[in-house]
């Protein structure tokens, strides 16, 4: 464990990897996100302003809410358009389109180890260092 500064509050915590601030910051931003959240279940198509004015939230963590897929902006008017922060395209929630999202999950997947690994090689005697290596340690 690392003992941090939070950025919101400045106070030092025992950072054990899951969060970002201290206890008593995500206790004050859960009860901020249920305020965002009772406010838009009974006022759906508000815009973010609307909701920071009633609410007391601020504009940015709103945004994180969005960001973190805890809102979808169906319903919720944003001035600015949330993009992919792989490819740029517009989206409604997260961080990445659904397009990126699913080449990001076929990159861990088997399936594109596969793709990969079925490259053509190159006809004769000729070795490439990568299958050198893999032959040398498979003569171990």
């Amino acid at each position: 464990m690392d003992l941090r500064n939070c950025p919101r509050c400045g106070r030092i915590f025992a950072d054990n990897g899951t969060h970002r601030i201290c206890s008593d910051c995500r206790h004050q931003e859960e009860d901020d996100y249920e305020k965002v959240k009772a406010f838009l279940w009974d006022n759906p198509r508000s815009t973010i302003g609307k909701v920071h004015e009633e609410t007391g939230v601020s504009e940015d963590t709103i945004i994180k809410f969005i960001r973190e897929n805890r809102l979808i902006t169906e319903g919720l008017e944003i001035k600015a358009s949330l993009k992919c922060q792989r490819c740029g395209t517009t989206i409604s929630h997260g961080r990445f389109c659904q397009k990126c999202q699913d080449e990001l999950v076929d990159g861990f997947s088997d399936t594109g180890k596969e793709k990969k690994s079925k490259k053509k090689k190159k006809s004769g005697s000729d070795m490439y260092i990568k299958d050198r290596i893999k032959e040398r340690k498979e003569n171990k």
